[in-house]
């Protein structure tokens, strides 16, 4: 079983990763639903708690997650809202990459490196992405 419990979500609603390439994003859905992630789309991300946890809306309705991180990739807008709403100890769980971290081009190739470097070090005190 997975190390850890992990929700994919995006604010658009639709099938994640579908504007991905058709020869190409079928492959990358089914690794992730092969590894249990657990896929939510249509959110709007509210804040995160004292205790850090996700606090969401989907379709009307609030949400919470309670999680350990937070990986913050939310397109092509810089959108450090939650990062910024993180205090004290919370504030080395949360993490913005890709083009929330930074908008520029349209660079999914720099959003998944620096997701997949900050995985690899996740568990390490002091992580930041990239």
């Amino acid at each position: 079983p997975p190390k850890r419990q992990i929700h994919l979500m995006q604010r658009k609603k639709g099938k994640l990763g579908a504007g991905l390439g058709r020869t190409t994003g079928w492959i990358h859905r089914a690794t992730l639903k092969m590894g249990g992630v657990n896929n939510i789309n249509g959110v709007t991300y509210d804040r995160i708690d004292e205790n850090g946890n996700l606090h969401y809306t989907k379709d009307g309705k609030q949400h919470v997650l309670e999680v350990d991180n937070i990986v913050m990739c939310a397109g092509q807008i810089e959108y450090k809202e939650l990062e910024k709403q993180a205090e004290g100890d919370l504030a080395s769980k949360v993490y913005t990459i890709g083009g929330a971290y930074k908008a520029g081009e349209l660079d999914a190739k720099r959003a998944i490196d620096m997701g997949t470097r900050l995985a690899l070090k996740i568990h390490e005190k002091d992580v930041v992405p990239g």
